[in-house]
């Protein structure tokens, strides 16, 4: 796939092949992997969400211009000229990240958990502050007060469920972008070749007589055309966690049966067996913990049955 001239040395020629795959009048979607990376990439580099972008895409954007200056007005010109700059090195081969030197901080003792579990808990990574601001600004979001439970159940046009499609903030690129949590990740990748996604984050309310819960069932985030692939997703508990309170569950070690066990059965069907059995188990933590896991690693929210509500910001990264 070539990339057109640029008009400007700045600017981002592969923005007008994103906006033309997710127009309406693209019909065909074949194009291979190798595109479904770049975009990966091209929305690592701008530092846009999944969500925030395609709601964009598919609802408003008139042109190339439109959706350059939507993110410039996201991110900012100095921000938009040095991503296009950035980007465009890599599509052209110019950034080489294969030997990337990064901080190998886990144990060999974690390291022989995450083989044999395909997931792993590690205390303490963020602070207290750093959380903290992060749930002041879900708070602030939704219009909920946490001397007010009622408040806590408040429709919002970005809550779908659990997750609160919410990207762009100081204090969340402020933990996105910390240097241990992307050593963590480097650590597992073999790789320091990494680039921050910029995820969502999960606000889990108490159930109670008028509200159920809303995470969704047992699950895989595996595009099964593809198939299971060695891609490692994250969150940060930003306040305590005990099992009482909607912790995040999985099935450990699975990662060892999904390819024999997709042979036999469907997707759906051994999704729907694997829930049947019960087998997940909760990973309760404390605030600043993280905990990740491989995308074949079956896995849900949890009902919140305590008295205050959970919160959690996704985290992942891009290998480049």
């Amino acid at each position: 796939m070539l990339i057109p001239n640029a008009q400007q040395p700045a600017d981002c020629p592969f923005l007008s092949i994103v906006r033309k795959y997710h127009g309406l009048k693209c019909t065909k979607k074949d194009v291979g992997e190798q595109y479904h990376h770049q975009e990966k990439v091209f929305f690592s580099i701008f530092q846009i969400g999944l969500f925030e972008t395609y709601n964009f895409l598919y609802s408003e954007c008139r042109d190339d211009d439109h959706f350059k200056n939507w993110i410039i007005r996201l991110k900012g010109a100095d921000f938009y000229q040095q991503a296009s700059a950035k980007f465009n090195q890599w599509y052209l081969g110019v950034i080489d990240g294969i030997n990337r030197p990064f901080d190998r901080v886990l144990s060999e003792a974690q390291h022989q958990f995450w083989e044999e579990n395909g997931y792993l808990k590690i205390d303490s990574v963020i602070d207290a502050e750093r959380c903290n601001a992060v749930i002041e600004l879900i708070i602030k979001t939704l219009g909920a007060d946490m001397e007010k439970p009622e408040t806590w159940y408040n429709d919002h046009q970005l809550l779908q469920g659990l997750m609160l499609q919410l990207y762009q903030h100081k204090a969340l690129d402020a933990i996105r972008n910390d240097e241990q949590v992307k050593s963590v990740f480097a650590s597992l990748y073999g790789s320091g070749a990494l680039l921050p996604n910029c995820e969502k984050v999960s606000f889990n309310p108490p159930v109670n007589g008028n509200f159920n819960f809303k995470g969704s069932a047992l699950h895989w985030d595996i595009d099964f055309n593809i198939g299971p692939k060695y891609y490692i997703q994250g969150l940060l508990y930003l306040n305590d966690v005990p099992v009482n309170r909607g912790p995040f569950s999985l099935i450990p070690g699975y990662h060892h049966k999904i390819e024999a066990e997709l042979q036999h059965n469907s997707p759906e069907l051994l999704i729907q067996q694997l829930a049947e059995q019960n087998l997940a188990v909760p990973v309760a933590g404390k605030q600043g913990d993280i905990i990740l896991w491989l995308q074949s690693i079956p896995h849900a929210a949890t009902p919140n049955y305590a008295d205050v509500p959970r919160f959690v910001q996704y985290l992942s990264f891009n290998q480049i």
